[in-house]
């Protein structure tokens, strides 16, 4: 070999051994440019730079992040930092690079108002993978898709439907209350209410929605492993929403895989597993019926629709069926426990309650159904001030003006932007509720206004949201709460048993307002 070519093999080596140095150094330099070049925009071009806030929050979502996941030991702590900031920078603020915040009572219903084929409300796409259930029409993005997917399920949602199914939830109501009666009373024995709520709330959803008895509420101490799992699910929601990567892992791993790596998803994937069969055997034709069922599953109002036959694929309607699931057991199990706890930790509320219970109720066998029970003035009072301190769920969720301008004061807000708030700032809100942190449903009576007389104070109330996505399942919830507390205050005693209002209050934001870490939750002994 020449000098020259070995020369030339030698230079080779060296610009082989180069090359990949010299293409990680342009990528990174890119990288970096491209990063300058976003923070720049975000900081100074973007649409939302006029609008107050943290310049950190505009400039990344890993500030959203560390909030969420990381802060104060685990996360959890966002909402409370968008309360900060409001109390730092006024009424609207920029809580991340593309959303703004509005804390302002008055604002609500424009922001949570009707979607029109003219004016459609979409939801934020930033949300769509928060729960691992894409298809689900909780989580559809689009108006449009979200209209169709709505109106397949709203005659199973009918108020006409839900007052049809009173039976079958004082039935289940009635299999806790003859527990606390043969098992608790007198005996000592400490029960966590919410385990006993989340037993109501997932025997009833599965019951009714599906034909199916879980028979949650049959589980020792009620702690059942399906209630237990879809708890666990939304634990893993800022995760989900963050890293989608995430969801994309669990929806391509095998389910028995899942299940052995995550052991506490395992009910979930069992759950998820059956409800598959279920809607594979409805699909096909065969149709099967529990022999429990005395309705028609709400898969059937759903092929019933005028849904094209892409939206009834086996992967949306499963996604359909776990966000069903998963909406009615939470929302009203920490409903029912905050209302526990508030009744039993105010004792002229107790008293109150139980004489009004009493006077209708005469005989404690004979629970009235939920068509009267709303008529009780001061019951209704205990559960329109439960959900205000329970809220629903207290993370903002936004709505984007896909094709028009919000204005707002003197703010105008661009059309495609997203705009959030939240119950928690609502519900406590002093100048609509003053002493907000008290549990008082005395304000509930006598049909109050608002401030400045401008609309009833039930307007203020949102723990179902409003407008185009107000919650379907309101009227279930409702019946679940009237006949749950009417059953149990009028038939037993209960006592707290060393609990706390921090094991009520709302401390965490995991997508819904949890307690203190490390809480045992509100926890009651049974007096014979």
């Amino acid at each position: 070999m020449g000098v020259s070519q070995l020369e030339h093999v030698r230079l080779s080596a060296t610009l082989a051994k180069l090359a990949p140095a010299q293409v990680a150094a342009i990528l990174g330099l890119g990288l970096v440019l491209y990063a300058v070049g976003l923070g720049v925009y975000r900081l100074y071009f973007s649409p939302l730079a006029k609008f107050p806030g943290p310049k950190l929050a505009a400039l990344t979502h890993w500030y959203e992040v560390w909030y969420d996941l990381f802060a104060n030991g685990g996360g959890g702590q966002f909402a409370w930092k968008v309360k900060e900031m409001h109390d730092k920078y006024g009424p609207i603020v920029r809580v991340n690079p593309d959303e703004v915040h509005i804390d302002d009572p008055e604002f609500w219903n424009e922001v949570y108002c009707a979607s029109t084929p003219s004016k459609p409300m979409d939801k934020s796409g930033k949300f769509k993978y928060r729960f691992g259930i894409p298809e689900a029409t909780f989580s559809t993005t689009h108006a449009e898709q979200h209209r169709a997917r709505r109106a397949a399920l709203a005659p199973f949602f009918s108020m006409q439907r839900i007052r049809s199914l009173n039976p079958k939830i004082s039935e289940i109501v009635e299999r806790i209350s003859y527990r606390l009666s043969t098992e608790y009373a007198g005996t000592g024995r400490v029960l966590n209410v919410s385990d006993m709520w989340s037993s109501l709330t997932i025997d009833v959803t599965s019951d009714l929605a599906f034909s199916r008895s879980v028979n949650c509420s049959a589980a020792p101490d009620f702690k059942s492993p399906l209630s237990t799992g879809m708890q666990n699910i939304i634990w893993a929601g800022h995760w989900n929403a963050h890293f989608k990567i995430l969801v994309d892992l669990m929806n391509w791993l095998p389910d028995w895989l899942l299940g052995t790596l995550i052991p506490p998803f395992k009910p979930v994937l069992e759950f998820r597993e059956t409800t598959r069969q279920q809607i594979k055997d409805i699909l096909s034709g065969k149709n099967p019926k529990s022999e429990y069922a005395e309705h028609p599953t709400i898969f059937h109002d759903i092929l019933a629709s005028n849904l094209p036959p892409e939206e009834l694929t086996l992967k949306r309607l499963t996604d359909e069926a776990i966000s069903l699931n998963g909406a009615g057991m939470e929302t009203t199990k920490w409903t029912l426990t905050v209302a526990t706890f508030h009744i039993l930790d105010n004792p002229h509320v107790q008293t109150r309650l139980k004489a009004e219970l009493a006077e209708a109720m005469p005989d404690p066998a004979n629970i009235l159904p939920w068509v009267e029970l709303e008529k009780l003035p001061y019951l209704t009072g205990v559960i329109q001030e439960s959900l205000r301190l329970s809220y629903g769920q207290v993370q903002r969720i936004p709505r984007v003006n896909r094709l028009h301008p919000w204005k707002y004061k003197d703010w105008l807000i661009p059309p495609g932007v997203a705009v959030g708030m939240d119950a928690f700032h609502m519900h406590t809100n002093s100048d609509v509720f003053p002493d907000p942190q008290q549990f008082k449903p005395e304000r509930w009576l006598g049909n109050p206004r608002g401030p400045g007389d401008k609309h009833p104070l039930t307007n203020y109330l949102v723990p179902f949201g409003r407008g185009s996505r107000v919650c379907l399942g309101m009227p279930l919830a409702y019946m679940e709460l009237y006949v749950a507390l009417a059953t149990i205050f009028r038939r037993h005693e209960l006592e707290l048993f060393e609990t706390d209002r921090s094991d009520a209050d709302f401390v965490l934001d995991i997508v819904m307002p949890m307690p203190k870490r490390g809480s045992k939750g509100v926890r009651v002994t049974v007096k014979r």
